[in-house]
């Protein structure tokens, strides 16, 4: 490459900077802002996560007293929501009434039964369906019971999973068969407790947490590729074409420095001719820094050590080193 493309070059590069630093300026600040959405949206999603699980454990709660004209504890649960999926699965809203025994009656043989009827009507005679709780068919009315006979003061728990639809609650002091034994002078609290939000905040944050890991995933990737452009991995177009350049002018000179003469004298050893003559003087110049000049438009740079550098009428070095004979020719040194 001459002078004057070199020249020509570097305008170029000069005229095209400030469009080189506003590409790469904006290429930057993509990345920067690309990477502030994504650990905005993973912090946004672990957040919605988060809220949703809460709502999801978060129980409904419900209760009722003991009734001494029923001789029971009954309460219109009303409607519990979840997937409209029938039958016993794991879309089933769980629902716990914990009873505090107060006073049972003193009956031998006395157990505590909890139902849950599924009816529209708490105020209609339920009495036709506690048979059918009682004998477990289907999965529209349940009934539990305990083993042992309750003891004032104790608390027990009962566990059901029902099918989204409306419920209504009756605690009794029953005998094996399940018929009433509460009278007057019995007494119970009930407390209960329903999740009907499990299955669906429960579904949509685990994919709000999915969503999380992809964009967690996301701003580590954008991180990365901030943190190498910061770092100046990324090379500029400019400083692309400046490299270029510098290898260029590297290859035009020589390649590298002028081996060095011989250093060993003669070998020492017995000579059959007459003694040596008494070396002549050998007139030393000084070395000559001006450049030799051939008609070929060629000329010879002498280096310090009395070879010569060839250099062509472009200006380019050739790559072999010369020596200059006494009749001033020049010839490429051979070892």
């Amino acid at each position: 490459m001459t002078d004057d493309e070199q020249v020509e070059l570097a305008n170029e590069i000069a005229v095209d900077e400030d469009m080189d630093e506003q590409l790469e300026d904006m290429s930057l600040d993509g990345r920067k802002a690309a990477l502030k959405r994504a650990r905005w949206n993973v912090f946004m999603y672990l957040g919605i996560a988060a809220i949703l699980f809460g709502f999801a454990l978060f129980p409904m709660p419900f209760g009722a007293d003991y009734d001494d004209f029923t001789n029971s504890a009954e309460k219109d649960v009303g409607y519990i929501w979840g997937l409209p999926i029938p039958g016993d699965d794991f879309t089933d809203v769980p629902v716990t009434i914990s009873i505090d025994v107060i006073n049972p009656p003193a009956q031998a043989g006395v157990l505590l039964g909890a139902y849950l009827i599924q009816a529209d009507d708490c105020q209609s005679n339920l009495g036709e369906f506690t048979p059918v709780a009682r004998n477990g068919s289907g999965h529209t009315h349940h009934y539990q019971v305990t083993k042992t006979t309750p003891s004032a003061g104790a608390t027990y728990d009962f566990e059901f999973d029902v099918d989204p639809a409306a419920y209504c609650m009756i605690v009794q002091y029953v005998d094996s068969n399940g018929d009433n034994l509460g009278d007057a002078n019995s007494d119970m609290k009930v407390n209960g407790k329903m999740w009907p939000n499990q299955i669906f905040a429960g579904v949509l944050g685990l994919c709000c947490l999915f969503l999380s890991i992809f964009a967690f995933i996301g701003a580590q990737k954008h991180g990365e590729t901030v943190r190498s452009m910061l770092e100046g991995t990324n090379e500029t177009t400019e400083s692309k074409v400046l490299s270029e350049i510098s290898k260029d002018k590297i290859a035009a000179g020589p390649a590298g420095a002028p081996p060095s003469g011989p250093t060993g004298g003669p070998t020492s050893g017995p000579t059959s001719g007459p003694p040596d003559a008494p070396p002549a003087e050998v007139e030393q110049s000084e070395p000559v820094a001006e450049e030799v000049t051939e008609d070929t438009g060629e000329r010879f740079e002498e280096t310090d050590n009395g070879y010569y550098f060839k250099i062509h009428a472009d200006g380019t070095y050739a790559q072999s080193v010369y020596v200059k004979s006494e009749d001033g020719s020049f010839s490429a040194y051979e070892e």
